[in-house]
């Protein structure tokens, strides 16, 4: 089940490189997705998943009202992604973003990153993890 998020974001990640933006179907498939994992998958629960949804999302919404440099696309896709995979996973996923993100933005010396590139990096090592493991 986790491959099949592949897809809109690895088109996401394409488009945001690319042109700076991320289609909001992309998002969208990744939020039914996730809302159909919900109802047969246990885990993540709907209070992580709500939680996943909420938290990085209005976090990163106060981020683009203080500093800029977020774009509403990458609000609603990591909102999404929260969803989908709850907080710990989105935790797992940003954690393996960030790093390469910090690395390109300081090598291309940026202030603003294609996040969605990031994400999707991080969206892989996660579920390579995850079917290496079994979770």
């Amino acid at each position: 089940m986790i491959l099949l998020f592949a897809v809109p974001l690895l088109w996401a990640a394409v488009m945001d490189y690319m042109k700076r933006i991320i289609p909001d179907w992309t998002w969208i498939a990744i939020l039914l997705l996730g809302i159909m994992s919900a109802f047969i998958l246990p885990q993540p629960t709907l209070l992580q998943r709500i939680a996943g949804f909420l938290l990085p999302g209005i976090c990163l919404l106060f981020l683009a009202m203080k500093y800029g440099g977020v774009g509403g696309g990458d609000i609603k896709l990591t909102a999404t992604i929260g969803f989908s995979f709850g907080l710990y996973g989105l935790a797992a996923i940003l954690f393996f973003a960030l790093i390469p993100a910090l690395l390109y933005s300081n090598v291309k010396r940026q202030k603003s990153v294609p996040l969605a590139v990031f994400l999707c990096i991080g969206f892989f090592i996660h579920a390579g993890i995850a079917l290496i493991t079994g979770r």
